[in-house]
């Protein structure tokens, strides 16, 4: 079996690092030949089954089969399933505990998943990751096979379970056997940096650094990718990412970085999966292949390339995923004169002769596959894959006329200006109070609106209805809603579904409408009505609300203004069904954003939070299934 390793292996600031000669051609050529993968993550059987002594009935019939798989302190699972029933109205949803991170699985709509030999991507296949040490699984075993309590006997026949699965812990690599520990890419003092330490400083290099994603390949490894072009493009090494197989069990993490310099809170992470293989090359160690859920990217920008001979000394930087650490910049070097990085080497020798620029920019494993940026035009000079200090990228120079024709013909420019821009997001419909629209789409399509709300209106409705085929509407106050985020999903079957928020907060409130199955003529339609009270919807103090019911995933918020230094309590009790409590200070809660959220089973629900300055508190309810016969009291 070939052996292969992501090159860039952990390096040592050390006195031997820094003093430290180049490689001789005959020892890279010798330690690219028995190249391995710098891995992350661990498998673990589990055979965890997906049985009827773990499903309740739902208000309309179906089983829910639900099970939880922990793994202590780890970064993020990846669950393994097989014998899943899909077809016929199935659906599988992994989650992480509190719902932050979800995704979910239909016979219409499996570009989450990723396969492994063997696997046929419907009834066995791997979940996209979670990235938590607690993952929820919810299965709706399809039509005919058991889909009410009285077809268990049925569903035990499937064997439905899962398996196996990955796990990984930040920073903790798995180093092979094999490792050459002679081999350094961090040269000198280590200067790869937070991306975010770079963001005043260094504003272009930072904005340039959108692109980049994190890979994780087989649930295991690690290296970086990055888009390039307009179109769905993307590049990473050869020695990443081989074959048509191995992409198909990889995911692509865009926007994987911390919030603040060194922080320790993550920006919203963009999960996709690897679809299309276009071109690979052993001796340059590229791979350019394509994505699922394209549009998720987009607002992540892309590279242009910077196809011509880089000149000696020339400043490069590299943002990169080292380590599959958050993003990080390599700018700074101290091997060189100027104290920033620069091609030492313009004709290095890689895996073939002369097809690599040499540098002392700082790289460590899970680099593979970073771009190398020529700081005079801010585009992808090379394509980094190699150690050794000095370090090593492909050069696009050579690498472009063997992907040409999948750009046709045209280098392709980045979406970068003269400094930093703001993401692309893709094209938003603006509603007209009270105006219809009509919209069609296709499986599994995406179409945006905004709606602007203005002050004191004492609701606003989101309404679809009509034509054919089934459509489910997305709302949320702000930020644009995905499938996994939202502050209202109706989420019923066909096109008739409606969102109504009283007393909404004053500003653009954004839509989805996503494609379950195809649909057409579907009528979209968003109105507000006047007042200048919350009416039904304020809440008084000590003064319970009665006899309050609500379908699976409806959302109703109440509100209660509540004076500085007090502490509020907000409870739910009785009634038959379950009903989750959300409650947010200053603007209403979502499923994903709230100050408290208890999250039990049934209707007995209560949140504690200290006033603090005093202010306009939201209270939502929301059917987690089917409701009825509610009390809701808050009191402070």
């Amino acid at each position: 079996m070939k052996l292969k390793m992501l090159l860039p292996i952990l390096g040592v600031a050390s006195a031997s690092a820094l003093a430290q000669a180049p490689l001789t051609e005959a020892q890279m050529m010798k330690y690219t030949s028995k190249a391995q993968k710098t891995t992350i993550g661990k498998a673990s059987k589990l055979n965890l089954p997906l049985s009827s002594q773990f499903a309740t009935a739902s208000m309309n019939g179906q089983s829910v089969i639900t099970q939880t798989v922990s793994h202590p302190n780890a970064s993020y699972i990846k669950l393994h399933f097989k014998n899943i029933k899909l077809q016929n109205g199935g659906k599988l949803v992994v989650r992480s505990e509190d719902g932050s991170e979800r995704y979910e699985y239909t016979e219409f709509n499996m570009n989450a998943a990723t396969t492994a030999q063997g696997d046929d991507g419907v009834s066995s296949f791997y979940a996209m990751s979670v990235s938590a040490d607690k993952v929820v699984v919810e299965y709706t075993p399809g039509n005919n096979v058991g889909n009410t309590l009285l077809a268990q006997s049925e569903m035990n026949t499937l064997n439905a379970e899962i398996d196996s699965y990955y796990h990984g812990t930040e920073n903790e690599l798995v180093q092979p056997a094999e490792t050459d520990t002679g081999i350094y890419s961090t040269c000198g003092a280590m200067e790869r940096k937070d991306v975010q330490c770079w963001a005043n400083s260094n504003p272009t290099e930072f904005e340039r650094s959108r692109p980049v994603a994190r890979l994780l390949m087989n649930g295991a490894g690690l290296c970086t990718g990055w888009r390039v072009g307009s179109d769905n493009r993307m590049f990473t090494n050869n020695h990443c990412v081989e074959s048509s197989a191995e992409l198909a069990n990889t995911e692509v993490w865009f926007n994987y970085q911390h919030t603040s310099c060194n922080g320790s809170t993550l920006d919203t992470v963009v999960k996709v999966t690897g679809k299309d293989l276009l071109k690979t090359d052993y001796t340059l160690d590229y791979t350019l292949f394509t994505i699922n859920d394209f549009a998720k990217a987009a607002p992540f920008g892309y590279f242009g390339l910077d196809v011509r001979d880089a000149t000696q000394g020339e400043r490069i930087y590299i943002p990169q995923h080292g380590s599959g650490n958050p993003k990080e910049l390599s700018i700074e070097s101290d091997r060189d004169a100027t104290g920033l990085c620069s091609v030492n080497d313009a004709n290095a020798t890689g895996r073939g002769t002369g097809t690599d620029l040499g540098y002392y920019c700082d790289t460590i494993g899970g680099s593979s596959g970073s771009p190398v940026l020529a700081a005079q035009t801010n585009k992808v000079i090379a394509l980094h894959h190699l150690g050794g200090c000095t370090n090593k990228g492909a050069k696009i120079s050579l690498i472009w006329p063997q992907v040409s024709s999948h750009f046709n013909g045209q280098i392709p420019n980045g979406d970068n200006g003269t400094g930093p821009v703001d993401p692309v997001d893709p094209p938003s419909n603006e509603l007209q109070d009270g105006v219809a629209v009509s919209i069609s789409g296709a499986t599994n399509s995406e179409q945006f609106f905004t709606f602007d709300v203005p002050a004191n209106k004492a609701e606003v409705s989101f309404n679809m209805t009509g034509g054919s085929g089934d459509a489910d509407l997305y709302i949320q106050q702000g930020t644009k809603p995905s499938k996994s985020s939202y502050s209202c999903r109706p989420y019923k079957n066909g096109n008739e579904e409606t969102c109504t928020v009283n007393n909404p907060t004053a500003g653009t409130w954004h839509v989805m409408v996503h494609g379950y199955q195809a649909f057409s003529g579907v009528s979209l339609k968003a109105q507000t009505a006047d007042g200048t009270s919350c009416g039904d919807s304020c809440l008084q103090n000590g003064v319970p609300k009665t006899n309050l019911s609500g379908a699976s995933n409806s959302q109703v918020v109440y509100t209660i203004d509540v004076p500085a230094g007090v502490t509020l309590n907000v409870n739910t009790s009785g009634g038959t069904g379950d009903a989750d409590l959300y409650v947010r200070k200053g603007q209403a809660p979502t499923t994903s954003t709230y100050d408290c959220r208890p999250y039990r089973y049934g209707n007995t629900e209560s949140c504690s939070l200290n006033s603090g300055t005093g202010g306009t508190y939201y209270i939502m309810l929301r059917g987690y299934n089917t409701y009825s016969g509610l009390t809701l009291t808050a009191s402070h």
